[in-house]
């Protein structure tokens, strides 16, 4: 086959069809632009832009995004669970079903919604250079959002299924509390002071997280287990690199440095 032939296959007709229809999902270039202007914003167009400039406050604006997340992610949840999730689907090894039946079509479609919110997501990062917040603009942060869009994107294109959907399962819950942490945050340095033993705990949260994905996307390369092995061994990769380096952000930021004997 030629290139042609080779891409309509690969990029059409292995494709899901169920969510390779819906917005952004079938473009080889629109969620590549997003990211690219993305990263063009947060690393030069808005630094340059922030320079002479004093920070936005964003207060607000901050405290209904997180508020929005929150609401967004219970929902999606809520509606994996009503899809099957607990009674029709197990958390171990599920053969794909890329059927129209009304439980399969309303997870593909889940799936889809929180790769739309992901990218929603990418908006934090334009509020930290607005606010001139860059050390939270780490590469931790970066490689954070821009790898789990990609793997969302991948997964909705083609393996919009039970198995595939653990991640957003758990990822979601995660971020119901993750963002419930932050809109309290936002009350002044009195609830700032009284939710600081939490912060650590967030990170540690974040941490079990990829642990848990790890194991449940392994179970994909098993040979008893028969569903595709590439797309569980590329989340194990993508999702290792996040651990690793989350783990680093938490040895620099929570750990204690020994003590040096005298």
């Amino acid at each position: 086959m030629g290139f042609v032939e080779n891409y309509d296959y690969y990029w059409n007709q292995k494709a899901d069809p169920r969510t390779n229809v819906l917005p952004f999902i079938g473009s080889p270039i629109l969620i590549p632009l997003i990211l690219f202007s993305y990263l063009y914003f947060v690393l030069k167009c808005g630094p340059d832009f922030m320079k002479n400039r004093k920070p936005y406050n964003l207060k607000t604006f901050t405290q209904f995004y997180n508020v929005f997340q929150v609401l967004v992610n219970i929902f999606i949840v809520y509606n994996a669970i009503c899809a099957g999730w607990f009674t029709e689907i197990s958390p171990f090894c599920e053969i794909p079903d890329y059927s129209y039946t009304p439980g399969p079509l309303r997870l593909a479609h889940t799936i889809w919604f929180a790769t739309m919110v992901k990218l929603i997501d990418l908006i934090e990062t334009g509020v930290f250079v607005l606010r001139k917040k860059n050390k939270q603009i780490s590469f931790l942060h970066l490689y954070h959002h821009v790898s789990t869009i990609l793997l969302a994107w991948l997964i909705t294109k083609y393996i919009p299924v039970a198995m595939a959907s653990f991640n957003l399962l758990v990822n979601c819950s995660v971020h119901v509390i993750m963002y419930t942490y932050y809109f309290l945050s936002t009350f002044g340095p009195n609830v700032q002071k009284a939710m600081l033993p939490y912060k650590r705990m967030i990170t540690i949260i974040q941490m079990v997280q990829f642990v848990i994905l790890i194991l449940h996307n392994g179970q994909s390369l098993l040979p008893s287990c028969p569903v595709p092995k590439l797309p569980g061994l590329a989340s194990i990769i993508v999702i290792m690199i996040n651990f690793f380096l989350f783990y680093n952000f938490y040895k620099k930021n929570y750990k204690k440095p020994a003590q040096k004997m005298s």
